[in-house]
């Protein structure tokens, strides 16, 4: 089944890339569809104008039955651009068409350090960055994607000034944290720490000159980092074990805390 879904797929992206409104195809992981359907597969598609509906129903409709449970959407994503979904044998297969011109537009913002807070559903603008720069090619017929990739190599002065700016006040709501410690409400303090969680990570990348991508596989990341407090990992983990005991809620933070101070310190001696 491995070697007849890879086929198969091999199929779909020559038929995609023999669309005359079609200029980049690009997937996240690795090339190959994974094995065992132990995950789904996210394509990427830019084109000038991307097909209507019927345009890439008809696509899929001309490969035959070798894909099945096709569903084709006419609405446009927030996010994620024009979303149709299919199987190849048991394997989900995610493809997502976007306008060239737009995406440039929101590379170009992104860039400039705009949009640093998550958005709805913990969407990260700045990891739309991430997954291009990271996507695999498969088609390039203008070397879009590999011009836009080129681009994404260098982490720019401006976000890099922005993203500390705004995240590095934000790591530890000393306020908040202190009524969740006095409270001893275990729910709370997780909700306040929750928020500076996400900006201590942000903030970790940025002084890593490195795109967030979202909150998935983070200490993997991070544990390959050059630039980050002491056994980092291993101390979030425990502010997050002691965080579920109402009685070690001090400790938690104490801990938190001197997480933040390390950190702060490394932002401030690389911006010396």
């Amino acid at each position: 089944m491995y070697n007849s879904s890879n086929k198969v797929f091999s199929l779909l992206i020559d038929t995609l890339s023999k669309n005359d409104l079609i200029q980049s195809i690009g997937k996240t992981g690795a090339k190959e569809l994974p094995q065992n359907n132990d995950s789904d597969v996210d394509i990427f598609i830019f084109s000038e104008q991307v097909p209507n509906f019927t345009k890439r129903e008809k696509i899929y409709i001309n490969i035959g039955n070798l894909l099945n449970g096709i569903e084709v959407n006419e609405q446009e994503s927030k996010h994620w651009g024009f979303v149709d979904f299919l199987k190849i044998n048991e394997i989900d297969v995610c493809l997502m068409y976007f306008s060239v011109t737009n995406i440039n537009e929101e590379i170009v913002s992104l860039l400039n350090g705009e949009r640093l807070e998550k958005e709805s559903n913990y969407f990260y603008p700045i990891g739309r960055c991430a997954t291009i720069k990271t996507l695999n090619i498969l088609y390039d017929k203008n070397n879009f994607l590999n011009n836009l990739q080129k681009q994404l190599t260098i982490y720019p002065d401006e976000l890099y000034k922005k993203s500390i700016e705004y995240h590095l006040p934000k790591i530890n709501d000393k306020e908040d944290f202190g009524r969740a410690i006095i409270r001893k409400d275990v729910l709370f303090y997780h909700f306040v720490l929750d928020i500076a969680l996400d900006h201590f990570l942000q903030l970790l990348f940025t002084t890593n000159k490195c795109f967030f991508p979202s909150r998935k596989k983070t200490l993997e990341c991070i544990n390959s980092f050059n630039i980050i407090p002491i056994n980092c990992a291993n101390r979030i983990l425990e502010v997050l074990t002691l965080g579920g005991n109402e009685n070690k809620l001090k400790e938690s933070y104490i801990e938190w805390k001197k997480l933040c101070d390390d950190l702060e310190k490394l932002v401030n001696s690389k911006n010396v």
